[in-house]
């Protein structure tokens, strides 16, 4: 099942790329150029809720974007039970120039860390935690409005860690220098 999902996301990002190969005559406002921006969205999934971010790289003269994220899910507390998750790693990208905006389909390949925090108090012990790190994949799409050297604009990735899947949404806001 996971390695089904891995092959369909790849399929669609690579079919993306060749479009916007074939429309890479155009150069992106962000080719050439660095930038850093911040997340703040929602993990439509049990654990995830919350997400706050952070993003950086470069788009290449090309329209080749190289970079990394680094997302941290707050989660959610349910009978006595603390649960968050945080995933870290480079991501690559093409850069679509698509009237004012920029269209960014990506993957983003790393490490997902999951931790549980129990409070077993009232039975008279104390807090036990386990944590759980995996390999993750996550195929996705930017859209960015620039302003200037700044930009905002919206994210959706679908996240993909062994067993266990979320889609999530975020707004992101940054600056190009």
């Amino acid at each position: 099942m996971i390695r089904t999902q891995i092959i369909a996301g790849t399929v669609c990002l690579l079919s993306l790329f060749a479009a916007g190969a074939a429309h890479a005559q155009e150069e992106s406002p962000t080719a050439g150029h660095a930038s850093v921006a911040g997340l703040l969205g929602y993990g439509f999934k049990d654990g995830l809720n919350l997400g706050l971010g952070v993003r950086g790289g470069y788009t290449l003269p090309m329209n080749v974007y190289i970079g990394g994220t680094f997302v941290y899910h707050l989660g959610k507390s349910e009978g006595g039970a603390d649960v968050n998750l945080f995933y870290v790693g480079p991501e690559g990208g093409y850069d679509i120039p698509a009237g004012p905006v920029v269209v960014r389909p990506y993957l983003g390949l790393g490490v997902a860390s999951a931790k549980v925090t129990s409070d077993l108090s009232a039975f008279g012990g104390g807090k036990i935690s386990d944590s759980s790190s995996r390999f993750a994949v996550w195929p996705g799409a930017t859209v960015l409005y620039p302003l200037g050297n700044a930009f905002v604009g919206g994210d959706a990735r679908f996240l993909i860690v062994s067993d266990f899947n979320a889609f999530s949404l975020f707004a992101t806001g940054g600056y190009q220098f």
